[in-house]
């Protein structure tokens, strides 16, 4: 059972806050799914689609085997998933599975009816974009909302780690011009005007996605953490150049900030020199992120592209694909290579380069009725784990679905949604216990 310490001989130590460290042991029962599953993660963290096409792996590109189009971490996932499912009773787990997590084994069944429609119809081109974005990531979900509440909060703060590195590395490839990874369309690079970087996410957008979606979430921390957070996933949202992502984050920083300020003096919670303090603190995180972006050239292509561009004029363009559907494909699909044909079409008239946009691939590509049922599951699960959530992770959430509307992040392979799944499982479980923690400590905010 979830927060059953049952075992001292296999203990993490992670942080809690500025409580101290916490030890807590795994229970023998969750310990093996949770590795596997938080391995599968960090590897989500750690290898990106451009890597594994650097490396000779046709990951996303034509070729191959069907072996080398799922990503490594999705292997632990789905492998961490069935031993959660065989242990012990397996009737018995599965109902309580219903219980905890309906909203993730509601995307798990669509994606698994998604798979056989689109095999039957088109055969297996394109499926392991859906067992890759949706269907680990729902594997992943029930995985760690059957957890205990250490677990959740242990790869909370694995997944703020990596991301953190990744921001530095992002400020760093930046400063040098010089990428980690390559930076490419399948297996062709892309060449921009302006420097973008790539770190160990890969690509800038998705890059954007997880950093600007960490940046609401970790506002859940302590104010000396997000001290040295704040200005460093700002600076790394500079670096990868994401317009919408960066723009989004900072209005919803500021709606934070006019509410948690707002509140404050209606509850009269406030001292007045924590006030003047914090007016201060925020004023020199406004000047030294200023300062560095200007002294060190960080955020070109936003700065130099406030304007409506042929990257913007591609988020319209992306509707024409609808002149190209037929009557049975509106009710049925057209299938990954038709959609492929549709694109190459407008390609040659317009200057549309990819269809950056996840709801209208999904609409095309299998047709309204499995659209309708599998949208909803995906917006549903997003709800359902942000539902209970403090104010800041469901800030995030919001935020990830406005991104993923405004860009391809999640119209091709990727690893966002597990991504995001972690932070909000996590971050909830990591709220919860700060909040217990001041109940404990008689009130002494963490």
């Amino acid at each position: 059972m979830a927060g059953a310490d049952t075992c001292s001989s296999f203990r993490i130590v992670y942080p809690c806050g500025f409580a101290g460290l916490r030890h807590r042991p795994f229970p023998p029962n969750q310990r093996l799914p949770v590795v596997l599953a938080g391995l599968g993660l960090a590897l989500y963290l750690l290898i990106s689609n451009n890597l594994l096409v650097s490396l000779g792996i046709p990951y996303d590109i034509p070729g191959g085997g069907f072996v080398f189009k799922l990503h490594p971490g999705t292997y632990l996932i789905a492998l961490g998933f069935m031993v959660l499912c065989f242990r012990a009773n397996p009737r018995a787990h599965w109902r309580r599975l219903f219980a905890i997590a309906p909203a993730p084994l509601i995307l798990t069944l669509v994606v698994i009816g998604v798979l056989v429609h689109t095999l039957i119809r088109f055969g297996p081109s394109g499926n392991a974009f859906f067992i890759d974005s949706l269907l680990a990531p729902a594997l992943l979900a029930l995985v760690l909302l059957d957890a205990t509440p250490e677990a959740q909060r242990f790869l909370f703060w694995m997944t703020l780690a990596l991301l953190t590195v990744n921001a530095l590395l992002a400020i760093g490839e930046s400063l040098t011009e010089w990428r980690l990874t390559p930076y490419m369309a399948g297996d062709q690079p892309i060449l921009d005007d302006y420097f973008r970087s790539t770190a160990l996410g890969g690509h800038p957008l998705n890059n954007a996605l997880r950093t600007g979606t960490l940046l609401i979430a970790c506002l859940i921390l302590p104010r000396l953490l997000l001290i040295f957070l704040i200005p460093l996933l700002v600076l790394a949202l500079l670096t990868f150049g994401g317009r919408t992502a960066l723009v989004m984050s900072l209005l919803l920083l500021g709606g934070w900030g006019a509410y948690y300020f707002l509140r404050g003096i209606i509850n009269r919670t406030f001292d007045v020199r924590l006030v003047f303090g914090l007016i201060l603190v925020t004023l020199m995180l406004v000047v030294i992120i200023a300062t560095l972006t200007v002294s060190l050239g960080l955020g070109e292509r936003i700065f130099q592209n406030l304007s409506w561009d042929s990257s913007a004029e591609s988020r319209i363009l992306v509707f024409g694909v609808f002149r190209f559907v037929r009557l049975d494909e509106w009710l049925w699909g057209m299938g990954q290579d038709r959609i492929e044909t549709v694109q190459d079409i407008l390609r040659a008239t317009t200057s549309l380069s990819y269809l950056e946009n996840v709801w209208v691939q999904l609409l095309i590509h299998l047709g309204l009725g499995w659209f309708v049922l599998l949208g909803s599951a995906l917006v549903g699960m997003i709800i359902n784990l942000a539902w209970r959530a403090p104010l800041p992770i469901k800030l995030a959430a919001m935020l990830f679905l406005i991104l993923i509307s405004t860009n391809n992040s999640l119209a091709s392979k990727s690893q966002d949604l597990a991504i995001l799944v972690a932070i909000l499982i996590g971050g909830t479980a990591v709220s919860r216990y700060q909040n217990s923690s001041v109940g404990i400590d008689g009130g002494r905010g963490s």
